[in-house]
Order: C-alpha cells, then structure tokens, then sequence
C-alpha cells in the first residue's frame, strides 16, 4: 500500500505500475541491466559498503525516474521517494530533519531511496542558492550516504541539471548520463501507449518521423497522445 511520512512517499513494488516490458531502448536496457546487477549483488551478497547509490542524469523525458520506479518494481523492494523540489525549504533546519528522517526510515528494511530532481536539494555551492541552508542539508546528507549500509539501502538521484549538483554528491554516488531517445525507440513506446488507450498510432508515428526535433522524449511524446486521445474520444 502506497503511504505518505512527512514529505517523502513509500511506495511499495505491489502498487508501482511501472514495469521493465516498458522499459525500451537498448542503452537504456543496457543501464537497467547494470544497475540492477550492482543493487543485487550488494544486496544478496551482504556488500556493506559497496557502491552507495547512483544519479541518473539527463533531459526531461529521458527515462531516470521511470527507470527507478521500474527497478524498484522488478528488485521488489519499497520505494522511498522523495520530490527534490519538496524537501529544499529554506526554513532552518527543515529539510535537513527530513533527510536525516528519510534515511532512518528507509534503513529499517531493504529498500531503494530516490530523491528527483536532486539540483534543487544538493546544489553546488558556488550557485547563487547553495547558501547556508543548502550548505546545512548537504552535509546532512553526506553524513547519512556516508553511513549507508548498501546491503540493505541503495540511493538514487535525478536531475536534468548535472551541472548543478555538488561536486561532493557526485564524487560519493555513480553517475549515469541518460541520453535522448532514439527515434525507434520512440516509436515502440508509442505504439505500445497507443494499444493501451485504444486508439491508431499511425498518425502519430508519422508525426515522429517528420518532426524528429519537437518530440525526442517520452514527455514529449504522451503530450502528443494525450491530445490525439482526447480528439478520438
């Protein structure tokens, strides 16, 4: 059962939607492949202090939250989740109680920690807002990373602003650059999205075809259905 602690969510693999058959693309199946290989075997094999987590990096559209989600799902493990944009108050000492509350939480059972849009909590800190209480939240949350015990935790970022994440945050996690989507792929997650509403693909797989640059992500590219959807109705 999905259930709300604070201002993270905890959603467990029964009631995820996303699954791996709708993961497309052979790079992106690719980093699905290694970064479920490297959860497991830390988990499985009692590894507790292994590698502590991952960033998922790229445009808007490409895939990272989806592939969190997905891993969650297929691993069976619960899904703390947290939206970056929430937790990053500039209240004193707001944000840092609830990652320091996220983390404990998280460690009392197998689990998999995501915090999107990550720029907005771990800036670095030569950026205009990386001040103080970002500061504050940072070093919170290199105590706890530091701490993990990654046979029982994995932690992932998101962020569609790389180059705006603190140096440290990227030095402690692996980094994973999420490219666009190719074309085909596109196509078949059409396709796909297509039979699930009921509707024809070929309009729109013609429009992906013609306008290759306005639909390169899957953000993209619902809008698109969404619309040719709501016009079938």
């Amino acid at each position: 059962m999905t259930n709300k602690q604070d201002e993270f969510l905890v959603l467990n693999p029964i009631d995820i939607r996303t699954d791996i058959i709708q993961l497309k693309g052979r790079k992106y199946n690719e980093i699905y492949d290694l970064v479920k290989k490297i959860i497991s075997h830390q988990f499985q094999r009692n590894i507790e202090n292994g590698i502590k987590g991952f960033i998922f990096h790229g445009d808007v559209g490409t895939g990272k939250t989806t592939m969190a989600k997905a891993l969650s799902k297929d691993l069976n493990l619960p899904l703390f989740f947290v939206d970056g944009i929430d937790i990053a108050r500039s209240l004193y000492g707001q944000s840092e109680r609830q990652i320091g509350t996220l983390f404990e939480i998280a460690s009392l059972r197998k689990s998999i920690i995501l915090i999107d849009d990550a720029e907005s909590v771990f800036p670095k800190r030569d950026w205009i807002k990386g001040q103080s209480w970002h500061v504050a939240q940072n070093n919170v949350f290199f105590h706890k990373l530091d701490n993990v015990n990654t046979a029982k935790t994995s932690v992932i970022l998101t962020t569609n602003r790389y180059d705006l994440m603190d140096k440290a945050v990227k030095d402690r996690l692996y980094s994973i650059m999420f490219d666009s989507l190719d074309i085909e792929t596109l196509k078949e997650i059409a396709k796909i999205k297509c039979v699930e509403l009921g509707i024809r693909s070929k309009e729109i797989l013609e429009k992906l075809e013609s306008k290759k640059e306005e639909y390169s992500s899957v953000r993209a590219l619902e809008k698109l259905i969404r619309r040719k959807y709501i016009e079938a109705i």
